[in-house]
């Protein structure tokens, strides 16, 4: 079920705050941005695959359980090398955040004080109480 404008305006409003208030936080939270598939580690990954399958095929015809083990296995790493990012990297980092441009208007360099926190959560709970107060009439 979609979000109603107010709800979604809220849920905004939430959002821009806690990267106001805390942007590091916001940033371990936000989605991350798919790795990109190398096309390099793909066709190695599948060359694996394709030549643990013809091992594979080698070891039915002769007697050697043992080599049709090692078959899958080869296989089995390859599919998982082919599938998955190199773990050297971090693309998610960085200022191409999804809420990078939010940060402007509220501050991160600012120290913030504990009362701050205080505040929104009134509002919020203020915001919340008016709502409910709204909804009552069903």
């Amino acid at each position: 079920m979609p979000l109603s404008e107010h709800e979604q305006k809220m849920l905004d409003e939430m959002e821009r705050q806690l990267f106001a208030d805390d942007p590091r936080l916001a940033r371990a939270f936000a989605p991350q941005r798919a790795p990109r598939r190398n096309g390099r580690r793909i066709l190695i990954g599948l060359g694996a695959v394709v030549v643990g399958l013809g091992v594979l095929v080698l070891a039915v015809s002769l007697p050697a359980v043992w080599l049709g083990v090692i078959a899958f296995i080869g296989m089995l790493a390859g599919a998982v090398y082919a599938v998955t990012a190199p773990g050297g990297t971090s693309e998610g980092t960085g200022s191409g955040s999804p809420g990078g441009g939010n940060g402007g208007h509220g501050g991160g360099s600012t120290p913030h004080s504990p009362g701050d926190d205080g505040s929104f959560l009134r509002k919020m709970e203020e915001r919340w109480e008016k709502r409910a107060g709204d909804d009552s009439g069903f």
